[in-house]
């Protein structure tokens, strides 16, 4: 399981998604110990994963790596080849499902660049667009519904956030294996070109299960605002824990109201990593030691209690809805320890008028300044996208040729359309040949299509070329040293549907711990009733399903 590992974010399915599930016949006759990944009824897993075969008809300025870096170009290529030889379709009609985080496009009527998409791709594509902050109570509806969508974007999450979703794959989505296992992926390129630790997560009763939505290795950066670090004084690579809490009390003056952090989860991500704690769960032997459970755990409270009363924090750290980004841009915190990679063209174009702004990356070191700390892989994927069950085998084609298509790699003929539309409508071309997005452009251009399909990630700033350097060299020096979440590519439905609200109210009491509202004491009562009431059911169902993945090849 060392290829991938992944960020946890598990979300709650509500009562009322989970009757949907039961009625759309996901959840009849099912355990809570039933498992996906690996799992499902089956005693021995024989699902072969995809062939890797990279993309090479553009060369990176800056190559990436088999662990995980991600290959860079300084600036857009100006030669933008075919991926795809021939339209995926001839006129057919091909639905979709997917999430979108911005106002709903013009439709395709009055909609250039979608017109143009269905003309690239041969098809009317007709989608739903369903706001993120509703999908994850709009998809059981879907699936309880009498019409599924020929393509289907999963809730994101690590497990997905789907009671039994081995049962409700099995009965009514189509097991892919046929058409992707081994070397039948190579019939769609792009698929191909999807690295290997993405796929593990479409694995479900022996079979594949879907599309990776792929994501960096590297997850998220910490992020610093290193102009204040020069201001004051302190080195960007604290060497130990020492020389990183004396650089945290010199980047905090409450009078100027700036502070170290802004969130909790900051200075809790960092010193995880000091103190080496596992990437949620260590394997051994094939049991799992969950990192509440570590003696590590117990020292990151104690140095955030600490940290608290040091008063490195912002006042209003433990509320999840302080604005955390836009302390960040306003310089009123220094470091932004836990968001996710893709944040560093964000903060460069929201500080553009800044010049006294410059962003960094700050590497963290162990606890006694021993060496790097281990590095938390990301979680690999976003989502995955299911295909629907179809009576047609060529109309299953088809939607995986469309998939393959907007999976065209970065700097291609299609991912340029993709991502820009039409040169001198909905995109214009900067002075070093960056496509720059019109208003029209990036109105019409927000089809949530990525969603469906996309290409591997690799870095790219338009218009900042060193900036793919930065990024380039900082995931060089960590992701060599990373650490994998051995559950990754596994499902547990009492993760899926129980943990999150237990894991929440273990934070809560943990959190009134680190600001002394409670004594440190009660730490070890409160991880004896996490356990009680997910932990050691989440334990068992990854370690079956673990056991079980042992058997999941790799050609």
């Amino acid at each position: 399981m060392s290829e991938s590992a992944f960020s946890r974010r598990s979300l709650l399915a509500g009562a009322g998604g989970a009757a949907a599930l039961a009625a759309a016949g996901g959840l009849a006759g099912c355990s809570s110990g039933d498992s996906g990944s690996g799992g499902g009824d089956s005693s021995e897993n024989t699902a072969v994963l995809p062939t890797y075969v990279a993309y090479t008809g553009l060369q990176p300025d800056l190559p990436g790596t088999e662990q995980g870096v991600d290959p860079a170009f300084r600036n857009f290529p100006a030669d933008n080849p075919k991926a795809v030889a021939e339209k995926p379709g001839t006129g057919q009609t091909l639905t979709g499902m997917a999430n979108i985080y911005f106002a709903v496009p013009p439709g395709v009527s009055s909609n250039s660049y979608w017109k143009g998409l269905n003309d690239r791709l041969g098809v009317d594509l007709q989608l739903q667009m369903v706001s993120n902050a509703d999908y994850l109570q709009k998809f059981p509806t879907t699936i309880a519904g009498n019409e599924l969508p020929d393509l289907l974007q999963v809730p994101n999450g690590s497990p997905p956030p789907v009671p039994n979703m081995p049962q409700l794959l099995e009965k009514r989505f189509s097991d892919l294996s046929e058409h992707l296992s081994g070397d039948a992926v190579k019939e769609y390129p792009n698929l191909a070109n999807i690295p290997t630790r993405t796929w593990k997560s479409t694995v479900y009763n022996n079979g594949i299960y879907g599309i990776p939505i792929p994501r960096g290795a590297i997850g998220s950066y910490h992020f610093i605002r290193e102009d204040l670090f020069e201001k004051a004084g302190v080195s960007p690579a604290p060497q130990s824990y020492d020389e990183f809490v004396d650089a945290t009390k010199a980047l905090t003056d409450p009078k100027q109201r700036r502070w170290a952090f802004g969130l909790v989860n900051q200075p809790r991500q960092l010193l995880g990593r000091m103190n080496d704690e596992p990437n949620i769960w260590a394997e051994e032997g094939g049991k799992l030691t969950h990192m509440y459970e570590t003696e590590q755990y117990a020292q990151t409270i104690t140095d955030l209690i600490a940290m608290w009363k040091s008063g490195v924090m912002h006042p209003d750290s433990f509320n999840t809805a302080n604005p955390f980004k836009q302390l960040f841009n306003a310089g009123t915190v220094a470091i932004n320890a836990a968001d996710g990679y893709p944040g560093w063209i964000q903060y460069q174009l929201d500080n553009a008028s800044n010049p006294d702004f410059k962003l960094g990356l700050m590497p963290v070191n162990l606890r006694d300044g021993s060496g790097l700390a281990r590095w938390n892989y990301g979680s690999g994927v976003f989502s995955i996208t299911l295909l629907k069950k179809q009576d047609d085998p060529e109309k299953l084609k088809l939607a995986l040729r469309v998939l393959n298509w907007l999976a065209a790699p970065f700097g291609t003929e299609e991912y340029k359309y993709r991502l820009f539309g039409q040169e001198g409508v909905d995109h214009t071309v900067d002075a070093g040949g960056n496509p720059v997005l019109t208003p029209t452009g990036t109105a019409n251009t927000v089809l949530p299509i990525r969603y469906l399909a996309d290409s591997p990630y690799n870095i790219y700033v338009p218009g900042r070329p060193d900036d793919a350097d930065t990024q380039h060299e900082y995931q060089s020096l960590e992701i060599p040293t990373g650490v994998a979440n051995p559950t990754i590519g596994l499902y547990s439905n009492t993760a899926s549907t129980d943990n999150a609200t237990a894991d929440k109210t273990f934070n809560d009491s943990v959190n009134d711990i680190i600001q002394e509202r409670r004594p440190f004491a009660d730490l070890k009562t409160l991880i004896s009733t996490w356990k009680n009431s997910v932990g050691d059911k989440m334990r068992t169902e990854y370690q079956d399903a673990l056991q079980k993945a042992g058997a999941i090849a790799t050609s």
